[in-house]
């Protein structure tokens, strides 16, 4: 009975550790465009920089991608304001 429960705790620790970990509150990837570099980006800057390029003018239609892309490069750079 104590072997039992001794192996239960231990097991409910090791998935709530890993939970923690592989789940972290704001993933950071990086944003790149070829020949100019990558930068850092989380979901949440990521959204608002794109909502910032509708609000400018910007499109998302097909043709319209790579400016749209250029400016959420420079957004997420920090070269844009807000």
């Amino acid at each position: 009975m104590r072997n039992t429960a001794l192996i239960m705790i231990i097991a409910l620790s090791a998935a709530t550790a890993l939970s923690a970990t592989s789940s972290p509150a704001q993933a950071q990837y990086l944003r790149c465009i070829k020949g100019r570099g990558c930068v850092p980006a989380t979901q949440a800057s990521y959204n608002r920089c794109f909502n910032l390029a509708l609000a400018r003018g910007e499109s998302a239609a097909w043709g319209e991608r790579h400016r749209l892309d250029w400016f959420i490069y420079q957004c997420l750079a920090g070269r844009i304001p807000f």
